[in-house]
């Protein structure tokens, strides 16, 4: 496990986090003046926070419409090791890994493929929901999600942003298309380049950005030890209660990725390498299936995973 240098600056970078998460796009030289300090000082201070990987600076991912479909396999495959390199070699995959548990190979694609290897969950994945994690431990977080799961009566319950759609988003041309390439790995990236990699004109990017909550997700990650302090570990749920399960899991200091494929929650954690740490999750689905709230569970570990540029 990597260690992560003290972070000796006089804002936290939860504090940096927020800022980004309300304007993704945020200049440097905004963050400067709303920390009233200079222009270096705001660069020294975001640069940290990226190195270190506390902040994973801004993506982009699009809603599910027909017509923005992404084809997602968990698999079991003879040999991972020689599959993971072989993936890298097609266009048509956007990201893959390897792990170990419920499926020992993952991958995302563009188009429908046929994996090497037993299949044993695919889908076309639901919208995402990315929590915004609270500015606290982990051993708050663990106080808190043991308070919910004693009155689970008291939780709010809302219907699922974990949504489907069977029809396409419109209007989307070339030139939208083009906006996503360049910016759905990198929302930050300067507006000059943007202008450039796309061919387009202003005025149409401007209404992309304006527009982009209807059809996608900007997502920024936290973690604040650097994400390399914590496991990744992706859970299988078999719920109707994805808005419970969502309350209670996003108490974590870590951003929790969730989403649907078909029947099935998936739930992406970023967790301790400390036993507590990882046995919370475990006892908050076991108390969920003891309440006929979640009727299975399982995981899979992260081994390594390869998304392209």
């Amino acid at each position: 496990m990597a260690r992560i240098p003290k972070w000796r600056h006089s804002k936290s970078p939860y504090e940096l986090f927020q800022l980004i998460v309300e304007d993704p796009r945020i200049p440097k030289k905004e963050i400067s003046r709303k920390f009233n300090v200079n222009l270096k000082t705001a660069e020294i201070w975001w640069n940290h926070a990226v190195e270190r990987r506390i902040i994973i600076p801004p993506i982009f991912r699009r809603k599910c419409y027909e017509n923005f479909k992404e084809y997602f396999y968990f698999l079991n495959t003879d040999d991972p090791y020689k599959l993971y390199w072989k993936m890298q070699e097609n266009k048509e995959i956007t990201y893959s890994s390897v792990e170990t548990g419920f499926a020992n190979f993952f991958i995302i694609a563009k188009s429908p493929i046929e994996p090497e290897g037993d299949i044993v969950l695919e889908g076309n994945r639901s919208d995402y929901y990315v929590s915004i994690p609270p500015d606290h431990d982990f051993q708050t977080a663990i106080v808190k999600m043991r308070n919910k799961l004693k009155d689970l009566d008291s939780l709010e319950y809302f219907p699922s942003p974990l949504l489907s759609r069977n029809y396409d988003y419109e209007p989307w041309d070339e030139k939208d298309e083009a906006i996503f390439q360049s910016l759905c790995n990198d929302m930050r990236m300067p507006f000059s380049r943007l202008l450039k990699e796309t061919d387009t004109y202003s005025d149409k990017i401007m209404k992309w950005f304006r527009g982009r909550d209807e059809f996608g997700h900007t997502i920024t990650m936290f973690f604040p030890e650097g994400d390399s302090s914590y496991i990744l570990l992706r859970y299988f749920i078999d719920t109707n209660n994805d808005s419970l399960l969502i309350d209670i899991f996003s108490e974590l200091p870590t951003s929790a990725v969730f989403y649907r494929l078909g029947e099935m929650l998936v739930i992406s954690m970023y967790l301790p390498f400390s036993l507590e740490g990882r046995m919370i999750v475990r006892e908050a689905l076991s108390t969920l299936k003891s309440e006929e709230l979640v009727t299975f569970y399982t995981n899979s570990f992260v081994e390594y995973g390869y998304r392209p540029d």
